[in-house]
């Protein structure tokens, strides 16, 4: 019998790796979903198939259940929480938890996203929000984002944290592949006006924003203090738990990443990271739809 679940461990390659990661942390998938949301100043600058500061749309999908999403998770029966962190608009429903520090990040290519208050504000909140929603009540967390043209701030954060020209790290987001050069540009811009401190993750966002990615850093590193897992979602989030392990290395233990996504950069994070995406299906969508799927995957693996 030994050498059957050897035989049959070792042929299922990276579902293997999950089964014994969510096995050791004794996780049963009793889940949830988590989405930070905030607006980002660098979206008037137009490189996204959405209106600039216009994240609260976004929102608005997700509650009235039209999001690809919000429907996944209705079919699996699982709750969505979004924090608002900085959107440009309120939004009011019960789902919501308002934790608005400002009404959207400033325009990085003109000026810093950020004050240094807001940043350890936003990743305080993240912190806190473990304890806010009764996250005891589960035993594996995914996370997501949403906030319009985060994607160049988090190719900007990357690209400092990497030391890598942003060529290397900027795809299209949601725009098409026609923005890809203009996204570059206007980080490379950035940089040559501000010099961020690569060993310091305030100052990266305090650069770059945003309130979201912030908040998510600041989430994720709880994740060992937690014992909990973290189901990671795209690119966005996996620059986040870059950032979160700078200074809690240990995290990275707790992290499962489901999916690469097309993004110009996201293997190269998880890389460092040190993280096996379980599938590649080009999920380029963000709002935590990959990190749902990872979910379902972890739920059907926990029975194998």
């Amino acid at each position: 019998m030994i050498f059957a679940d050897m035989a049959r461990s070792a042929s299922m390659g990276r579902l293997a790796q999950w089964q014994e990661k969510l096995n050791q942390l004794n996780c049963r998938s009793r889940g949830i979903l988590i989405i930070f949301a905030a607006d980002n100043g660098i979206s008037v600058e137009h490189c996204s198939m959405y209106k600039p500061m216009q994240s609260a749309l976004i929102v608005q999908e997700h509650l009235n259940g039209q999001s690809p999403t919000s429907r996944l998770l209705k079919a699996m029966q699982t709750r969505e929480i979004i924090v608002d962190v900085g959107l440009a608009a309120s939004v009011n429903n019960t789902r919501i938890l308002n934790r608005n520090i400002r009404q959207g990040s400033c325009n990085f290519l003109q000026e810093d996203a950020l004050k240094e208050g807001e940043v350890v504000r936003a990743i305080q909140i993240g912190k806190q929000i473990w304890d806010e929603i009764s996250c005891s009540n589960f035993d594996i967390i995914a996370v997501g984002e949403i906030g319009i043209s985060n994607t160049i701030s988090a190719a900007a954060i990357a690209s400092v944290l990497c030391g890598l020209h942003p060529n290397d790290l900027t795809g299209k987001g949601s725009g098409d592949s026609k923005v890809i050069a203009k996204k570059v540009d206007i980080i490379c811009r950035a940089m040559a006006l501000r010099t961020p401190d690569a060993t310091s993750i305030i100052d990266i966002l305090t650069r770059f924003g945003g309130l979201e990615i912030a908040a998510l850093a600041g989430f994720i590193s709880q994740a060992k203090l937690k014992n909990t897992p973290v189901m990671l979602d795209g690119y966005v989030t996996s620059v986040a738990a870059l950032l979160a392990s700078i200074n809690e290395p240990g995290v990275v233990e707790y992290l499962l990443a489901p999916s690469l996504s097309d993004e110009t950069g996201h293997q190269l994070i998880l890389g460092k990271l040190g993280l096996d995406f379980l599938f590649d299906m080009d999920i380029n969508y963000g709002e935590g739809l990959a990190a749902v799927l990872g979910l379902y995957l972890a739920r059907l693996i926990t029975l194998l």
